[in-house]
């Protein structure tokens, strides 16, 4: 949180950010800059050698990459059948709702458009 950083030279107690006026009573310190303390140089980056795995953590892990890929193929097989009834029963009584929906709007216009207002 740069607000609660301390300036460095000391004046106002603490960092405020530029685009934000500062309190009344404190100033702004001189300069932006020391509010933040300089940028630190960057080191080189050391590159450590790859471990090596061993063959039988390399094997389980590409078996359990292969028995998900198959349950996930058999959990699909089994599930895709069951979700095309559902949508098939759900079109159905969207059908059967739009219609008495339909008769119920005729009704209550019919109601309204009689002689007898």
């Amino acid at each position: 949180m740069a607000a609660m950083r301390r300036s460095r030279d000391g004046v106002g107690g603490r960092c405020f950010p530029a685009f934000l006026p500062p309190p009344p009573g404190l100033q702004r310190p001189p300069s932006s800059a020391g509010c933040l303390p300089p940028p630190r140089p960057r080191r080189a980056a050391r590159m450590i050698p790859p471990v090596q795995v061993s063959p039988l953590i390399k094997f389980t892990r590409y078996s359990a990459l292969l028995m998900g890929m198959i349950y996930g193929k058999k959990r699909y097989d089994y599930l895709k059948p069951i979700a095309e009834e559902e949508r098939r029963v759900e079109a159905e009584e969207k059908k059967k709702r739009e219609e008495l929906e339909r008769i119920a709007k005729e009704l209550a216009e019919a109601s309204e458009d009689s002689i007898l207002k």
